[in-house]
């Protein structure tokens, strides 16, 4: 099987008395297959098992084996064929039985440990309709069906970019069928900085009591969503919107002083036109000098200070040490000049963050910043560089959600 390794480096070949053991197809250590001596494993030479997909290359016949699932025999999309040009080449798409080969291969999976991100590359239903010992209620769920593969058929050569190509084929079936199968994309692999997180018990003892305020059951909402999305661009987003709420409604304490001292007149009710005049002077003046960067930063600043996000940023340091510039060109400037300030910050700081907070969210929001012909591509390099921030604006949030009122 010295072809299999060739194209499938991370494989491991254990050799038993009665059994050969494959592990780390797919570079997936969630399970391996087990196949008796007896089984002829010729054919694995001819597969390339790609980590990007729940799928087997079959480079002999120049064809993708997507594995699917087993479907019931009257389900329309078996039989579904149809051409896809891709970069002005033709691959015939198609729904078919599944092959000898992923059946063999099917047989022999043994899971070693759970997985949910793989989900086993969907081999353990392939196997469970496979066995031969299957449980009453398993061939009463099995009955009818049939097992099934998405099928790729061209001249593989021409697919550089495994990643676009499946992403423009979902995007085409979506587009003629809603309820179309997609390919699932497991994630892309890369070299990426690893963040730390603080919380408040890190360095103290959980609290033996919480005295809680009440907090408005929109912002709950959008902390729950915010908390279960696990994209980092949406949950970005999801934080934002807490400050953009708390924003909206907001008044500094000076209007709102001014504004208690009218209604407080003792004649407002004989004289409400003449305090109905100085509202309006009021509230004009407030929104001309307010634009909504305005508010935010007003918002944020009093009721948050350094010494609230101290700890976020310190974990982090050399993350807001140093410039940052993501795929697509956009950069945000380091927040210090050098890591020793993160503890003695400049006065303007807080600004600083929450200028480069803004910005982050408008460039995600709006593809570009308004001030700024550069972008934040959602690449898995660039979700991972925003956790820092992510981190940051949580806490802002957060806190801001707690002395909203």
């Amino acid at each position: 099987m010295d072809k299999l390794i060739d194209k499938n480096p991370t494989v491991e070949i254990n050799t038993e008395t009665e059994h050969i053991n494959i592990s780390k197809l797919w570079n997936d250590d969630t399970f391996m297959c087990r196949f008796p001596k007896s089984v002829d494993l010729k054919f694995l030479n001819e597969l390339t098992f790609p980590e990007e997909f729940s799928a087997i290359i079959h480079n002999d016949s120049n064809e993708i084996e997507f594995i699917f699932a087993p479907l019931k025999s009257d389900d329309n999309i078996i039989g579904r064929k149809f051409d896809f040009n891709y970069k002005s080449k033709t691959f015939e798409i198609s729904y078919e039985k599944s092959t000898d080969r992923l059946k063999t291969i099917s047989k022999s999976f043994r899971e070693t440990e759970e997985s949910d991100e793989s989900r086993y590359r969907n081999l353990r239903p392939f196997r469970d309709f496979l066995r031969e010992d299957k449980s009453p209620s398993m061939k009463r769920f099995f009955q009818g069906r049939e097992l099934i593969s998405f099928f790729v058929k061209g001249d593989l050569s021409v697919i550089k970019d495994s990643f676009d190509f499946a992403k423009c084929l979902n995007f085409y079936m979506s587009f003629y069928d809603r309820k179309s199968p997609s390919i699932y994309i497991h994630k892309e692999k890369l070299e990426s900085e690893s963040y730390s997180e603080f919380c408040h018990s890190v360095n103290n003892e959980f609290p033996s009591h919480i005295n809680s305020v009440k907090v408005e059951p929109v912002l709950l909402d959008l902390f729950h969503i915010a908390s279960e999305t696990k994209n980092t661009r949406l949950k970005y987003i999801f934080y934002y919107q807490v400050l953009e709420y708390c924003s909206y409604y907001y008044l500094n304490e000076g209007l709102k002083r001014k504004l208690n001292n009218i209604v407080k007149n003792p004649d407002i009710i004989n004289n409400s036109n003449y305090y109905s005049q100085l509202l309006i002077e009021e509230f004009k003046d407030h929104f001309k000098a307010n634009n909504d960067k305005q508010k935010l930063e007003k918002l944020i600043t009093e009721n948050c200070n350094y010494h609230d996000i101290r700890n976020d940023i310190i974990i982090n340091t050399e993350y807001f040490s140093k410039d940052l510039k993501f795929d697509g060109g956009f950069k945000i400037p380091a927040l210090f000049n050098d890591a020793s300030q993160a503890k003695n910050p400049p006065k303007d700081i807080m600004k600083s963050i929450i200028d480069r907070v803004d910005k982050i969210r408008n460039v995600l929001v709006h593809i570009r910043e308004s001030r700024e012909n550069k972008v934040i591509l959602p690449t898995p390099k660039n979700n991972n560089m925003l956790i820092p921030y992510l981190f940051l604006l949580r806490r802002l949030s957060e806190i801001v959600a707690i002395k909203n009122d």
